[in-house]
C-alpha cells in the first residue's frame, strides 16, 4: 500500500528510496512452482556523524586524560579521521585514523578546536568539531633574567605568564610588595606583564620578582636588575687555527666595557683522565660594538701561541663603571687545521666541565671573601 511502490508489467518501481527499502525483494509468478526470482538492494549513503560529548565542549584540567568520539554512520563504512585547526595534534601528527581521540595527559598547548571528518566516497566528506579548553596554573618565563640600566634611564623588566584562569600579577623588589607610581609602571600586552621603571635610581638596583597566581596554583620568576654587565654569552666556534683562538663574545651593557677578563687553559683529557693546566689570567681591552637597542656589546680578542691539536677552555668576565658582571659559561675549543675537529668522549667532556664548574664555585667563593 506504499505509494512510493508500484507494478509496471512486469517490474517492480520504488520511487523516493529510503535506507529502509534496503533487502531482498522476491519476484513469484503463478503459484511458484518455476521457482522464485530474488534481487538485492544496497543502499549508498552518504556519511553521517554524531560527535561526543554532543555540546561539542570539552572542559578538562591540566595533566588529566580526555577522550573525544565520532560515531559515523554510511554506506559504505565511513573513515574518520582527526586533525587539529591550525595546529598538529598532541600526538605530533597531521591526521589520526579512528572513531576515538585519546589524549593521556592534556597540555596547555592541546587546547584547541579538533575536527573529526567521515568520508566513503559517496557524496562529499562531513565534518563536525570538538573545542577543547584546558584550565593550568600559571606557567611565567622572563625575556630577561638579568637586566642592565644605569642612573637617569629606563628599564623594562617583562614576565610572560600563561594561565588559565586568567591570573593576577604581583611584582616585588627583594621581599616587598611594589605599588604603581609615577614611575613605576605595570602594563600588560597580551601575555607579557612589564615593570617599567622611569629614571632608574641606585635604589632600583637589585632583584625583583612577579608572582603569578590563579584559583589552581601560582608560579614565580626572578630578574635582577643591575648597573652591572650581564654575563658574557660566547659565540666563538669549538675549533680555531693550530696556535690562535679568535675570542668573541656579546655582553649587555648601557655603559663601556672598561676592562675584561679572560681565563683560559689547556686541558689534556681522554677516555681515563682529565688534567688541566695552568691557568692563564688575562685582562685586555677589547675591541667592541654597540647596539643601542639592545645594549649589547660585541666583543673580541685573539689568543696567541696555543699549541696545535690540544684542547681548551676559558671563562670571560667584563667590567663597567659599576664593576664586574658574572662569569660566562664554560667554552671549550680545539685547536686543529680549520675544517678538521678533535672528537672527545662524552665522558671526557662531562669530566671536563664537571671540574670547571668545581673551579669556578672555588674562584667566586675566593673573591667573596677578598
Amino acid at each position: 500500500m506504499d505509494p512510493r511502490v508500484s507494478l509496471i508489467g512486469y517490474n517492480l518501481q520504488i520511487k523516493e528510496i529510503k535506507h529502509s527499502d534496503q533487502g531482498d525483494y522476491t519476484c513469484q509468478i503463478g503459484d511458484g512452482t518455476q521457482g522464485d526470482l530474488i534481487h538485492t538492494i544496497e543502499i549508498l549513503m552518504p556519511p553521517s556523524i554524531q560527535i561526543v560529548p554532543p555540546s561539542g565542549q570539552v572542559v578538562t584540567r591540566k595533566g588529566g586524560p580526555v577522550f573525544f568520539e565520532c560515531k559515523a554512520n554510511g554506506n559504505p563504512t565511513p573513515t574518520v579521521q582527526w586533525s587539529k585547526k591550525d595546529g598538529l595534534l598532541p600526538s605530533g601528527l597531521q591526521v589520526e585514523t579512528g572513531h576515538m581521540l585519546n589524549i593521556n595527559e592534556v597540555q596547555r598547548q592541546d587546547a584547541g578546536i579538533y575536527l573529526c571528518t567521515a568520508s566513503n566516497g559517496i557524496g562529499q566528506p562531513v565534518t563536525g568539531e570538538v573545542k577543547l579548553h584546558v584550565l593550568y596554573p600559571p606557567e611565567v618565563s622572563v625575556l630577561r633574567s638579568w637586566v642592565n640600566s644605569g642612573e637617569g634611564l629606563e628599564a623594562k623588566l617583562n614576565c610572560v605568564v600563561h594561565a588559565d584562569p586568567p591570573a593576577e600579577v604581583t611584582w616585588y623588589q627583594d621581599s616587598f610588595q611594589l605599588q604603581p607610581t609615577d614611575r613605576r609602571i605595570m602594563s600588560k600586552n597580551s601575555q607579557t606583564h612589564t615593570l617599567t621603571i622611569k629614571n632608574v635610581q641606585l635604589s632600583d638596583f637589585g632583584n625583583y620578582s612577579c608572582l603569578v597566581s590563579n584559583s589552581i596554583g601560582r608560579d614565580k620568576r626572578y630578574i635582577e636588575l643591575s648597573g652591572k654587565p650581564g654575563p658574557p654569552k660566547i659565540i666563538s666556534p669549538q675549533y680555531s687555527n693550530p696556535h690562535e683562538h679568535d675570542l668573541k663574545w656579546v655582553v649587555q651593557s648601557v655603559f663601556p666595557i672598561v676592562e675584561v677578563r679572560i681565563l683560559y687553559r689547556k686541558v689534556m683529557i681522554n677516555n681515563s683522565y682529565h688534567h688541566p693546566g695552568q691557568w692563564h689570567d688575562l685582562l685586555v681591552k677589547p675591541s667592541q660594538t654597540f647596539s643601542v637597542s639592545t645594549s649589547e656589546r660585541t666583543q673580541w680578542y685573539r689568543l696567541h701561541n696555543l699549541q696545535a691539536d690540544s684542547a681548551y677552555e676559558c671563562l670571560v668576565q667584563t667590567k663597567n663603571q659599576h664593576g664586574y658582571g658574572e662569569l660566562s659559561d664554560l667554552h671549550q675549543w680545539y685547536t686543529s687545521p680549520r675544517g678538521r675537529r678533535i672528537v672527545l668522549s662524552k665522558a671526557s667532556v662531562k669530566s671536563v666541565k664537571s671540574f670547571a664548574l668545581l673551579w669556578t664555585c672555588i674562584w667566586i667563593f675566593s673573591r667573596l671573601i677578598v
